[in-house]
């Protein structure tokens, strides 16, 4: 227990032993409880209950039960094989192009990102695919695991976005103003990243494939628009105001059994248990982050971190706001996952916006894109690893070249920083607030 005079330092050792801990190697959520576990020992003024009810309530929600459902409705359709048929599908529609492949993993990422709500779901789903395809084409290495990083990335940003799904829970932001908030950004994403491939691939000798014909499209197409029913299903019942979130990923998961078990006749009863199972295991990681971030968000409420900050501080322009919490927002996005990073960051920063009449929406999308950039930045970088792994190169190798597709993707969020409309637009038109 702390002397009273030391108390006031408290506030500060917060963060140093949160920074201690991550500089250790220590997980990021266990850093969290750590960090607050010492905290509350030392302040005579919190007693230990308060930790672990702090925690149950940050799992206490109702909205946050559709995490898991989402990562097993995109799981089930992995184990499903539609990565395989969406590919097929977009190699129909651009195949006669040169740098097909290229195209094609940027095209199923965008598709695929619908279905599953989660970049690393879309990095390892479609990288096990498409890299191993890219290489014995004549793809460079480093560009074909930098394309399926950087195009993972929408898995995130695109309906239904499971960090949307946190963030919405965590700041009590309409969840469906931000599905289709993100739809715009994930689509102008999409286009940049396939320009890009455009000036990539005049250097590279690779193939080019015939012009698929109508049949072949047919074919594909009714494959794809039946992988296509999960995010229409997802969308227009959350915005038609029929089911919540939560409820609309049941509908995803019941959708993807049939369609798994019954249409393509890829699902067997020891897949579904063994894809439960690995969601399971991927969703504990992820929401005890949350666990951990619950308490250490209570004590940032407690010792009135966002005030101290916010102190003297007065920022009125929302484009200023926007570019600074940007800013703030990759760096911690470099060093920790999201989702915890969000249980830190969104006390703090959305004061600031309110203050600077930042509509809600378009904070929470620039928000999520901003931490989402982590995923292939190192040292975290999860998917740049994940699709390094594939790619059988060391995670440097590919920097170079992921840092281009990155620096398209800022400039994307400038244009939203810019022309917030880009994001509002969809939500004011056809959200369930549209008037």
């Amino acid at each position: 227990m702390m002397p009273a005079d030391w108390l006031p330092l408290l506030p500060w050792l917060l963060f140093v032993l949160l920074g201690v801990f991550i500089i250790l190697g220590v997980p990021i959520a266990m850093s969290l409880v750590l960090t607050s576990f010492s905290i509350i020992a030392l302040d005579p003024r919190l007693v230990p209950w308060i930790m672990f009810q702090r925690m149950y309530y940050g799992m206490d929600s109702f909205v946050l039960l559709a995490v898991p459902l989402f990562l097993l409705a995109g799981n089930l359709m992995n184990a499903a094989r539609i990565t395989d048929r969406l590919i097929t599908l977009c190699l129909n529609l651009v195949g006669h192009v040169k740098g097909a492949l290229a195209h094609v993993n940027v095209l199923v990422s965008m598709l695929f990102a619908g279905v599953s709500g989660s970049s690393t779901a879309d990095s390892a789903g479609i990288g096990t695919v498409l890299i191993p395809a890219m290489k014995k084409e004549g793809y460079p290495t480093h560009f074909s695991v930098a394309v399926t990083a950087a195009s993972s990335v929408m898995g995130i940003i695109i309906p239904p976005s499971i960090n949307m799904i946190v963030w919405g829970a965590l700041t009590s932001t309409s969840i469906a103003g931000l599905f289709l908030g993100g739809i715009v950004p994930g689509v102008l994403i999409a286009v940049a990243q396939l320009l890009l491939n455009l000036g990539y691939v005049r250097r590279y000798d690779v193939p080019t494939r015939k012009r698929a014909t109508l049949k072949q499209l047919a074919s594909s197409g009714k494959d794809g628009l039946l992988a296509a029913g999960i995010p229409v299903l997802i969308i227009g019942g959350i915005t038609l105001g029929i089911v919540t979130p939560t409820e609309a990923a049941v509908m995803a998961v019941l959708y993807a059994l049939l369609l798994g078990s019954i249409v393509y006749r890829e699902l067997t009863f020891r897949s579904v248990l063994d894809t439960s199972t690995d969601t399971v295991r991927l969703c504990s990681l992820s929401l005890f982050s949350l666990v951990g971030a619950a308490i250490f968000g209570y004590l940032i409420s407690f010792y009135r971190i966002p005030p101290q900050l916010m102190a003297g501080v007065e920022i009125t322009d929302p484009t200023t706001l926007l570019i600074i919490a940007t800013i703030v927002m990759l760096l911690v996005g470099t060093f920790m996952d999201s989702l915890p990073a969000m249980a830190i960051l969104a006390p703090i920063f959305q004061p600031l916006a309110a203050q600077a009449g930042v509509d809600p929406l378009q904070f929470g999308v620039i928000s999520v894109m901003a931490l989402g950039l982590g995923l292939i930045t190192p040292p975290y970088g999860l998917c740049l690893m994940i699709s390094a792994k594939i790619g059988g190169i060391p995670l440097l190798k590919a920097l170079g070249t992921t840092m281009v597709y990155l620096l398209v993707m800022l400039l994307v969020i400038g244009l939203l920083i810019a022309f917030p409309d880009l994001i509002l637009y969809l939500p004011q038109t056809f959200g369930p607030d549209a008037s």
